[in-house]
Protein backbone atom coordinates (compact mmCIF):
# COMPACT_ATOMS: atom_id res chain seq x y z
CA UNK A 1 0.00 0.00 0.00
CA UNK A 2 1.37 3.42 -0.94
CA UNK A 3 1.96 6.06 1.71
CA UNK A 4 -0.88 8.27 0.38
CA UNK A 5 -3.31 5.34 0.53
CA UNK A 6 -2.33 4.63 4.13
CA UNK A 7 -2.89 8.28 5.06
CA UNK A 8 -6.29 8.32 3.34
CA UNK A 9 -7.27 5.16 5.16
CA UNK A 10 -6.15 6.59 8.51
CA UNK A 11 -8.05 9.80 7.79
CA UNK A 12 -11.22 7.83 6.99
CA UNK A 13 -10.79 5.68 10.08
CA UNK A 14 -10.58 8.83 12.20
CA UNK A 15 -13.79 10.13 10.64
CA UNK A 16 -15.44 6.77 11.25
CA UNK A 17 -14.53 7.02 14.90
CA UNK A 18 -16.32 10.34 15.14
CA UNK A 19 -13.53 12.89 14.67
CA UNK A 20 -14.31 16.03 12.69
CA UNK A 21 -12.49 16.80 9.45
CA UNK A 22 -10.30 19.26 11.36
CA UNK A 23 -9.49 16.70 14.06
CA UNK A 24 -8.75 13.98 11.49
CA UNK A 25 -6.55 16.40 9.56
CA UNK A 26 -4.63 17.23 12.73
CA UNK A 27 -4.29 13.55 13.63
CA UNK A 28 -2.90 12.61 10.20
CA UNK A 29 -1.03 15.92 9.82
CA UNK A 30 -2.50 16.44 6.36
CA UNK A 31 -5.75 16.74 4.43
CA UNK A 32 -6.48 13.90 2.04
CA UNK A 33 -7.16 14.33 -1.65
CA UNK A 34 -10.89 13.66 -1.38
CA UNK A 35 -11.48 16.42 1.15
CA UNK A 36 -9.91 18.94 -1.19
CA UNK A 37 -11.63 17.74 -4.35
CA UNK A 38 -15.15 16.62 -3.31
CA UNK A 39 -16.85 19.96 -3.98
CA UNK A 40 -15.15 20.43 -7.36
CA UNK A 41 -16.11 16.90 -8.41
CA UNK A 42 -19.74 17.52 -7.43
CA UNK A 43 -19.85 20.82 -9.30
CA UNK A 44 -18.55 19.12 -12.43
CA UNK A 45 -21.03 16.25 -12.05
CA UNK A 46 -23.94 18.68 -11.63
CA UNK A 47 -22.79 20.70 -14.65
CA UNK A 48 -22.98 17.51 -16.75
CA UNK A 49 -26.16 16.15 -15.10
CA UNK A 50 -24.37 13.15 -13.64
CA UNK A 51 -25.65 11.60 -10.41
CA UNK A 52 -22.93 10.85 -7.89
CA UNK A 53 -24.75 9.80 -4.72
CA UNK A 54 -21.69 8.50 -2.91
CA UNK A 55 -19.73 11.68 -3.61
CA UNK A 56 -22.72 13.79 -2.53
CA UNK A 57 -23.02 11.98 0.78
CA UNK A 58 -19.27 12.03 1.41
CA UNK A 59 -19.15 15.76 0.68
CA UNK A 60 -22.04 16.38 3.07
CA UNK A 61 -20.27 14.28 5.70
CA UNK A 62 -16.98 16.13 5.23
CA UNK A 63 -18.72 19.49 5.54
CA UNK A 64 -20.62 18.31 8.65
CA UNK A 65 -24.05 18.62 7.03
CA UNK A 66 -24.85 15.03 8.01
CA UNK A 67 -23.63 12.60 10.65
CA UNK A 68 -21.94 9.31 9.81
CA UNK A 69 -25.16 7.45 10.68
CA UNK A 70 -27.21 9.76 8.45
CA UNK A 71 -24.72 9.33 5.61
CA UNK A 72 -24.86 5.54 5.83
CA UNK A 73 -28.66 5.57 6.01
CA UNK A 74 -28.92 7.89 2.99
CA UNK A 75 -26.85 5.52 0.88
CA UNK A 76 -28.58 2.36 2.10
CA UNK A 77 -32.04 3.81 1.47
CA UNK A 78 -31.39 4.59 -2.21
CA UNK A 79 -33.36 2.29 -4.46
CA UNK A 80 -31.20 0.15 -6.75
CA UNK A 81 -31.17 1.12 -10.40
CA UNK A 82 -29.06 0.23 -13.42
CA UNK A 83 -25.95 2.24 -14.17
CA UNK A 84 -25.79 4.31 -17.31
Amino acid sequence: MRHAEREERRFGTHLGHGLTVEEATAATRQTTEGVKSAEAILALAHAHDVEMPITEVISALLHEKVTLDQAAAALMQRPPKPER
